[in-house]
């Protein structure tokens, strides 16, 4: 296949099936569904005025409009920066254009062009749409949020209790002696001494352990409500032509590209 200085590709093919293919290939390799478009033969008129509304000559349109009257599919492929990736992708998977014709037989003809969006499903060759759907996921990272410490103040007070204390205290009696007679002559100065004692009070302070206060960490599970807005992708079914489409909960799009 040839590349030019246009803004897109086109490629036919000799069944559905390989266009198919190649439209896989093409968004595998990075395109988008908005840079691609076929066109299959389901009744209707031919894409002669919608290929030179492109901007090709009337014998390339003329071409392409007779594979695709022929039965040939042709897909086009919407790229300015690209054409030669799009190119290869197309040749490889069994395309032709108009330049190469290498895949034309006689009595039929198939096309190939990227310029929209194609979706078009049928009973022969059937495909797979995988549909995705982003999902919320909650990463949890533990951050410190504060502190706590645990230290000794020394507090002063006045503390009173009573001691128990003994003393000595002198007694005097006097008692009427018997009136006997004694050798002992009277003297002068005589002193009797009693030593008197009593208990005195001293006070010393020792530290003992009055109480313990522990300080440790114990996890405590709560839960958090997080939010988020989430994409899906949904499928949607685009038809051409005079096509009878079953199916629950489908939402249909004519896709016809005589519309371009």
């Amino acid at each position: 296949m040839t590349t030019t200085n246009r803004a897109f590709v086109v490629g036919v093919f000799q069944d559905e099936a390989q266009a198919q293919q190649a439209m896989n290939d093409l968004m595998s390799a990075g395109f988008s569904k908005d840079q691609i478009r076929y066109s299959v033969r389901k009744g209707g008129s031919g894409i002669t005025n919608s290929l030179e509304n492109l901007g090709l000559p009337e014998d390339e349109a003329t071409f392409y409009n007779g594979e695709f009257e022929s039965g040939r599919t042709v897909v086009v492929v919407n790229t300015r920066d690209r054409q030669q990736e799009a190119s290869q992708i197309l040749s490889r998977d069994g395309g032709y254009d108009y330049a190469s014709r290498s895949g034309q037989t006689t009595g039929t003809s198939s096309y190939a062009n990227t310029a929209g969006q194609a979706t078009d499903y049928n009973t022969q060759a059937e495909q797979n749409v995988k549909l995705r759907e982003e999902q919320l996921r909650a990463n949890k990272q533990s951050v410190e949020t504060g502190a706590v410490g645990l230290r000794k103040d020394v507090v002063s007070e006045q503390q009173s209790f009573d001691v128990p204390v003994n003393r000595e205290e002198v007694v005097i009696e006097r008692h009427a002696a018997s009136g006997q007679s004694s050798d002992t002559p009277i003297g002068e100065g005589e002193t009797y001494r009693v030593p008197v004692r009593e208990e005195q009070v001293t006070v010393d302070k020792q530290p003992v352990v009055r109480e313990e206060v522990s300080l440790g960490k114990r996890q405590v599970q709560d839960s958090q409500r997080v939010s988020d807005t989430v994409r899906r992708e949904e499928a949607r079914v685009e038809h051409q032509g005079d096509v009878n489409v079953q199916g629950d909960d489908t939402d249909m799009r004519d896709s016809n590209i005589n519309n371009q």
